[in-house]
């Protein structure tokens, strides 16, 4: 019980086994380490196919969504993230990992009702009149995010 008398429920074991568990166990093959001389984002993906996936960030997922990284994985993760807090910012706006997300092959959504769903929850909690509310080139949030708002 916990302290104001409700019973504790453990999560489940598949579930922590998850966070414990990184894109390389996951969205197998494994990949090798990046070359070398290798561009910066190409080592950056690399490595976070390494990091299990409870310590990704925000940031983190902006970066593999983006990169169409193991997309059956990440953009669950990034809706969980964003499903109630779709302003999330990594490291360039509020609402870059909403945008990583909404540049998603529409082929990924059609085969994916129920992802589809939490996103077009997450769309709908946005307010253009919030001050975190993205000014960004040619109103891209509102053009993206209409593609596919229910």
């Amino acid at each position: 019980m916990s302290d104001d008398g409700t019973a504790r429920v453990p999560i489940p074991a598949e579930i922590l086994a998850l966070a414990s568990s990184t894109l390389d166990d996951v969205d197998r093959p494994a990949w090798p380490p990046a070359p070398d001389d290798a561009p910066s984002t190409v080592r950056r993906v690399h490595a976070l196919r390494r990091v299990p996936l409870g310590e990704l960030t925000v940031e983190d997922l902006r970066l593999l969504v983006g990169q169409h990284v193991a997309l059956g994985t990440t953009v669950p993760l990034a809706l969980g993230m964003l499903r109630y807090r779709p302003l999330l910012e990594g490291d360039h706006y509020p609402g870059d990992l909403l945008m990583a997300v909404l540049h998603v092959p529409d082929e990924y959504w059609a085969q994916r009702p129920q992802e589809l769903a939490v996103l077009r929850e997450a769309l709908s909690r946005l307010d253009p009149d919030d001050p975190d509310y993205p000014v960004l080139e040619d109103d891209e949030l509102t053009r993206a995010a209409s593609r596919l708002r229910a």
